[in-house]
């Protein structure tokens, strides 16, 4: 029996956290393993026998006649199936979730634990052929050792069937089932939260946050200045994305940041944006390719694995995220990121608001308001057989801005308080007119409205921007849940322009 941690319960899984596991290169590399209420620390270090073999693994096939074989590699490590015996081994029936320090994780059926299907054995690799000790990174990494080398496609789906295989792009991949620094295997994983490691290295020292002014973005002459703070009040995500560098090394991580859209707002496809450095570099992003969310979000990153990251690459990195990782080169994630500017045509809008008094709202400031989550209300709406998700401001927070003489001071721009929306006399059902540029008109009554976010002026559809040559800037839509008597279901109202009330 190998010296090691034994622990129970969930006390003792934080006091094995605490104790240190490590997944860096040149460290006494240890793995939390729990079963149930057992759990135990395992040090891979005090294992004696190792398995070593060279694998070659196929990526996706996205073109008919390519095979898209990875380069060969050698591996060394200790044979999962091994470590899994610590604890009394892994059932017929059981799966095992291997999971790295930053999330991401994979499930194996017990089949292929034991290394008897066609995927062959999986180890946990900690060093590989060609690197001088301690200059692999990425140990331990999950790796299958096949009897012929190869592991294919098809090795994958028979192994582990259709739904735990690996997809990228909806093309099925093995090299998606390389999980680097692993730090967790744990028996019928069902997701959640992991809990958060109280020092992955003792090597490594956290970044403090960065304090004053990070980033500045000018559109149309306007200039907008972020701190730290600022840009965590925006739209925030948080997923993985993998980067390839200029040595053909790929680098996975989970990155927290606003999306470059939300920063940049809505801009025809031929614009250009440029991106400078803290250095003086610069490079420039098509606005074409920032909105295409077909692979993943290109967004604004600030922290890197939960922490900020230091001036160099950070403070603030473009990279891409989503839920399927996607993949991009390192050509394209711009580093050091201080200055955002807005290079061709940036057309105005405006929404005018008709009522007791009148407000203009402009570009810039509807922008800025949708920006933020708390501004924000997302619908669902089907047309011709074909629903699509619309966020943008709810109606009744806009009227109230223009329903009596009380509303909040121009400066702050879309600003809500609670108390300005006039709910006496919205009981009085007085009518809202919601006018597209072009006189086509639509009615809905203030009763009907009233402090209900399913009535929204929409300015993204299914996450991006309207098309302003389809939808205009902007445009009225209601939710699908909403019951209406027959016939009396108002219609979108694209290119939306103005909005009256009769009171």
């Amino acid at each position: 029996m190998l010296n090691r941690y034994r622990l129970t319960g969930l006390a003792g899984l934080i006091v094995a956290i605490s104790v240190g596991l490590t997944a860096v290169a040149g460290a006494p590399w240890s793995v939390l393993v729990q079963d149930g209420d057992r759990v135990e620390v395992i040090p891979l270090a005090e294992f004696s026998h190792r398995e070593e073999g060279t694998v070659i693994y196929q990526g996706p096939v996205m073109k008919e006649g390519e095979e898209n074989w990875k380069p060969e590699q050698t591996y060394s490590g200790v044979p999962l199936e091994a470590v899994l015996q610590e604890i009394g081994g892994l059932e017929d029936d059981e799966t095992l979730a291997v999971i790295a320090v930053d999330g991401w994780h994979k499930i194996l059926p017990a089949a292929v634990v034991h290394g008897t299907t066609l995927a062959g054995t999986p180890i946990l690799a900690l060093s590989r052929r060609g690197d001088a000790p301690g200059e692999w990174e990425d140990a331990p990494m999950l790796v299958f050792l096949p009897e012929d080398g190869r592991l294919s496609n098809d090795d994958m789906l028979t192994a582990f069937g259709p739904d735990l295989s690996h997809y990228y792009a909806g093309h099925p991949s093995t090299t998606g089932f390389m999980v680097k620094n692993v730090a967790y295997l744990i028996v019928n994983y069902a997701g959640g939260a992991l809990p958060e490691l109280a020092a992955e290295s003792a090597a490594e020292e956290i970044s403090p946050p960065p304090e004053g002014i990070l980033l500045s973005v000018e559109k149309s002459g306007v200039l907008a200045e972020y701190t730290l703070a600022d840009l965590e009040q925006l739209e925030v995500i948080t997923a993985q994305g993998t980067f390839t560098n200029s040595a053909g090394v790929d680098y996975t991580a989970t990155y927290t940041g606003v999306p470059l859209t939300t920063l940049i707002g809505n801009l025809p496809d031929d614009a250009t944006v440029r991106v400078t450095a803290s250095d003086g570099y610069s490079m420039n992003y098509p606005v074409e390719m920032l909105v295409d969310r077909h692979e993943g979000i290109w967004i604004l990153a600030f922290k890197e694995n939960g922490e900020c990251m230091p001036l160099d690459p950070g403070y603030l990195r473009i990279v891409q995220v989503g839920e399927g990782n996607p993949h991009f080169t390192s050509s394209l994630s711009a580093r050091m990121v201080e200055r955002i500017e807005i290079l061709g045509v940036y057309e105005e809008y405006t929404l005018l608001l008709k009522g007791a008094v009148e407000r203009l709202f402009t570009r810039g400031e509807l922008e800025a308001g949708i920006g933020c989550p708390c501004h924000t209300a997302t619908v669902t709406s089907t047309s011709k057989g074909e629903a699509h998700t619309y966020t943008g401001l709810p109606l009744w927070r806009l009227i109230a801005y223009v329903d009596d003489g009380i509303y909040p001071d121009a400066e702050l721009g879309i600003h809500y308080n609670d108390e300005d929306f006039n709910d006496d006399l919205a009981a009085q059902d007085y009518t809202i007119t919601l006018t597209a540029s072009d006189g086509y008109a639509q009615t809905v009554t203030s009763k009907l409205i009233a402090r209900d976010d399913s009535f929204i002026v929409a300015f993204k559809k299914d996450g991006v921007f309207l098309d302003p040559t389809a939808d205009g800037y902007m445009r009225f839509t209601v939710d699908d849940s909403v019951v209406f008597p027959e016939g009396k279901r108002p219609k979108p109202v694209k290119f939306l322009a103005e909005i009256g009330i009769d009171l």
